[in-house]
């Protein structure tokens, strides 16, 4: 999709696994004519006080977002959270944690890597990932930029993803903390890019039975059924509708930044259930 949206909630920068900075993200949206966007970098809010205030400048709405991962039924699941206070005590500890956790499975691939035979280190890892939380997608970037791998998804289908050669799981949250977490924080869980798991009765009403709010229903990853799949939903259940083009970097790139077509209607209902009103 090409249009141009009023807002982007699902955006990434150099603080997890994105390649922009946070006040270039909002450069960008300026550009893309947003009025709102949301930076929901995994498992660190290291990028909002940027961003926050280069939106104060260039006349930005910024929502406070994050990435949450979590395991339900042998299935990664994503669950976003937005319009949280930053300042949350028990939001601290657990992204330091997290954080710890990521690098000790960077750390760990790295291993498995040179075990292969594969000259990728550590050191250079944490090096691409500078300020961020390190991820499996820096691996990937110091894997293609070596020549190992042709393609930015060769590494994940050879080395990185389920299943795969080097392949170490991520220290995820329960589902029920995740959005505790963000209940403590002021803020509303949402699940990110449902996919074909919005076919999967057991699992929807497991997610939504524990208090998400919300589902992102546009997203490039979705075809227009999943989408449409993802809206009666929302309606069945009096949930939030969000979405966002999930933009990280272009050697990963399915949609740029403000290319997904999100109503600002989405904004209001987010600043809504944050604040406790009905959305």
């Amino acid at each position: 999709m090409n249009s141009i949206s009023s807002c982007d909630l699902h955006i990434h920068s150099y603080y997890s696994d994105g390649a922009m900075s946070p006040a270039g993200i909002v450069r960008a949206a300026a550009d893309a004519g947003l009025s709102a966007i949301s930076i929901a970098d995994h498992d660190t809010v290291a990028g909002q006080a940027e961003a926050i205030e280069a939106g104060g400048v260039l006349g930005i709405e910024i929502i406070t977002g994050i990435e949450f991962s979590v395991m339900e039924k042998d299935l990664d699941i994503h669950i976003l959270g937005y319009c949280f206070d930053l300042s949350g005590v028990r939001l601290s500890a657990v992204l330091e944690d997290l954080e710890r956790g990521r690098a000790e499975r960077a750390e760990r691939i790295a291993d498995k890597l040179q075990d292969l035979g594969v000259p990728v280190t550590f050191d250079e890892i944490v090096a691409d990932a500078g300020a961020g939380t390190v991820g499996r997608p820096h691996v990937a970037k110091v894997l293609l930029r070596k020549g190992i791998v042709a393609e930015f998804q060769e590494a994940f289908n050879r080395f990185l993803g389920y299943g795969a050669s080097c392949h170490v799981p991520k220290k995820v949250l329960p589902l029920e903390d995740v959005v505790s977490i963000m209940k403590e924080s002021g803020g509303v869980a949402v699940w990110a890019h449902p996919g074909a798991n919005i076919r999967k009765r057991g699992l929807v009403d497991r997610i939504f039975g524990c208090g998400v709010e919300g589902i992102e229903a546009w997203h490039p990853n979705h075809t227009e059924e999943i989408t449409r799949l993802a809206v009666r939903e929302a309606g069945r259940r009096g949930l939030v509708c969000t979405g966002g083009s999930d933009y990280h970097f272009d050697e990963a790139r399915k949609a740029g930044i403000g290319e997904i077509d999100v109503p600002y209607d989405s904004v209001t209902a987010l600043r809504s259930l944050a604040s406790g009103l009905s959305a």
